[in-house]
């Protein structure tokens, strides 16, 4: 039977409906009452129909349950009292830090130097556990043998039934090696792995900075794009292994005659980009560069080979030349094949002029 018949049938014929309707009303009033003399209570359900003995049931597992617990978690467990004394600790505190309960026991947490940094803290710390019941954060703490840790801290305040501290819990772990895993991730996205050189996007980030600054102060910026002239060819004579350690010598080379300010960065293979800051002329950045172009040109030692390289490079100016990182370095990068045209082991500055390390054209 379908819908439109079902309904042709049963729901327009008023007499049937109502007694249907009775029918149902009957049956859920049946089942109403069976519930009822079960224990069930819509309020509270599902509960047992013995609720008193399920709650004395329950309270004698809770302390069972909290001793468990506070024994085999692995983050460090400490009680303290509204005083700031310590209660409690549990194993894996003592696991973590190298202090017993009796080194612990009835001091004030925030005196003990395993947390002696702590005073830093204390007072956001307690304005949140004041206000919130509540304070997480990640403090730097000593182990007892005294290797330093960075420690992550939550701590909750327990109240009575009249909103009374009662004692506080913290949960402790040491996250030391994640912190340590975290920075060589963030070194590893922003130098490069062969010459420890920032890479692109931390000279992108410093020259950003550099260039507000300049703007503010209306100074000059040199950017400074560096290339290897015959490193190809070098390269594939004596090896990637012989190759790599010549770019290890020469970037340490040029970025010994920087002033404190200044980046030098590599951007891959032979290419280095410099970011000269602070500059109050054009003419300012001369002296730099030439030493940078000298540093590039002089004779490099590797076992028994010795062999000359040099470097082209094309200069480029803020604001001259742009006011973006991105369209000065495609600049300065025009520049350095100018130089590279015009025989190398030379400055080119945006848009024609050279320099060689003898002459000026």
């Amino acid at each position: 039977m379908n819908l439109r018949t079902f309904i042709r049938r049963y729901c327009l014929n008023s007499r049937l409906a109502t007694h249907a309707l009775t029918r149902l009303h009957k049956s859920l009033s049946s089942l109403v009452s069976y519930l009822a003399r079960q224990g069930f209570d819509s309020n509270t359900w599902p509960t047992s129909r013995d609720e008193g003995a399920y709650e004395r049931r329950l309270n004698g597992l809770c302390p069972e349950l909290a001793a468990t617990v506070f024994s085999h978690a692995r983050d460090g467990i400490i009680l303290v009292d509204p005083f700031g004394r310590v209660i409690a600790v549990n194993e894996a505190f003592t696991r973590l830090t190298g202090y017993g309960q009796h080194e612990v026991l009835g001091r004030e947490l925030n005196a003990h130097r395993l947390v002696r940094r702590l005073a830093t803290f204390y007072t956001p710390m307690k304005n949140a556990l004041d206000f919130h019941g509540h304070w997480a954060g990640e403090i730097q703490s000593s182990h007892k043998n005294g290797r330093e840790m960075t420690s992550r801290i939550n701590i909750s305040a327990v109240h009575d039934r009249h909103g009374n501290v009662q004692h506080y819990v913290a949960l402790f772990s040491d996250v030391t090696q994640m912190k340590q895993r975290l920075q060589l991730l963030e070194r590893d996205a922003r130098y490069d792995a062969l010459t420890q050189l920032p890479n692109r996007l931390l000279l992108a980030e410093r020259m950003r900075q550099a260039l507000g600054k300049a703007r503010l102060h209306q100074q000059k910026v040199a950017i400074a794009f560096i290339d290897l002239d015959g490193f190809k060819a070098l390269n594939d004579s004596y090896g990637h292994d012989w190759g790599d350690r010549v770019l290890e010598i020469v970037a340490a080379r040029i970025n010994a005659t920087l002033r404190e300010g200044d980046t030098l960065a590599r951007l891959g293979g032979d290419e280095f980009v410099a970011g000269l800051v602070g500059l109050q002329a054009v003419e300012d950045s001369e002296p730099l560069l030439k030493r940078m172009l000298q540093a590039a040109n002089a004779p490099i030692v590797i076992g028994a080979q010795t062999v000359e390289i040099a470097a082209s490079i094309g200069v480029a100016f803020y604001p001259e030349h742009g006011v973006e990182i991105e369209g000065l370095i495609s600049k300065a990068d025009q520049a350095m094949y100018l130089s590279k045209k015009a025989g190398g082991n030379r400055l080119a500055f945006c848009p024609t002029r050279f320099i060689s390390l003898n002459s000026e054209a």
